[in-house]
């Protein structure tokens, strides 16, 4: 599905703050793949998606997806095809259009190649698929979507990522910035949507036991590069105790980001 071949990526490159953030990193990503990301701040976690939305272009290197080369493309052309969530939970959704237009120009995505319109079908449709939140929001179509509250407004962002029919899912972070039983909830829709629609993802995520918990496979980014791939049976004996040794011994020093040993 993904393949990253030696892709490197140096910001300012020829000056005094010359960085090279990812280096000769080679991934391939698999069709069905739920792939967990962690590493400490730096680590290229960020820099590593925004290569594969096509947000950044390699310094060298390749951008391979489904047997395309995409190197070149803009970020705009693999949206058609990448589904992308943030942190903060109001950048998925439109504030000021109600809730039914946001679902709409989902549809429209979903719906490739399709003219459609809003009407009762249409509505009676997204009644149905906001039942699965189980947040009430089926009744709530005309409201704007700026009344709702963070942890539903990222569970809405993921329920019409679903809908848009991606090939691909970008989770950067999406749970980090709501409260701990808003997580849970939106971690529970995410594995839930995952497994029914097969959707191939990657999930960066702060917290190390989360990073162990879900998914099929597990990376460790350090210095823009990864440092532990890990899936299937090794995965499932993880833990964090391990995780931790195991970046210690490869680095030969302490993990620097607490956040992700407390959470």
């Amino acid at each position: 599905m993904i393949e990253l071949e030696n892709i490197s990526k140096t910001f300012n490159t020829g000056t005094h703050s010359e960085k090279t953030v990812i280096r000769d990193l080679n991934l391939t990503v698999d069709k069905d793949d739920f792939i967990t990301v962690i590493g400490s701040n730096g680590a290229g976690k960020t820099t590593l998606f925004n290569l594969i939305s096509g947000n950044l272009k390699p310094t060298k290197g390749s951008v391979v997806i489904s047997g395309k080369d995409v190197t070149r493309d803009p970020e705009y052309k693999r949206a058609g095809y990448i589904g992308r969530i943030f942190q903060d939970p109001l950048l998925g959704t439109a504030s000021n259009m109600t809730l039914e237009d946001n679902m709409m120009i989902t549809a429209e995505k979903g719906f490739k190649w399709l003219k459609i319109s809003l009407n009762n079908r249409k509505r009676a449709y997204f009644r149905e698929e906001l039942k699965q939140l189980g947040m009430g929001l089926e009744n709530r179509l005309k409201e704007n979507v700026s009344l709702l509250s963070g942890g539903q407004r990222q569970a809405l962002t993921l329920l019409m990522t679903v809908l848009s029919k991606p090939d691909i899912v970008l989770l950067d972070e999406h749970t980090a910035a709501l409260d701990p039983r808003n997580a849970a909830m939106v971690m529970d829709l995410t594995e839930r949507f995952i497994d029914s629609h097969r959707l191939t993802t990657l999930m960066i995520t702060h917290n190390m036991q989360h990073a162990i918990d879900y998914g099929n496979r597990l990376l460790m980014m350090d210095g823009g590069e990864v440092i532990i791939d890990i899936s299937h049976e090794e995965k499932k004996a993880l833990t964090v105790k391990k995780l931790v040794a195991m970046f210690n011994d490869i680095r030969k020093k302490e993990f620097e980001t607490d956040e992700v040993l407390l959470a």
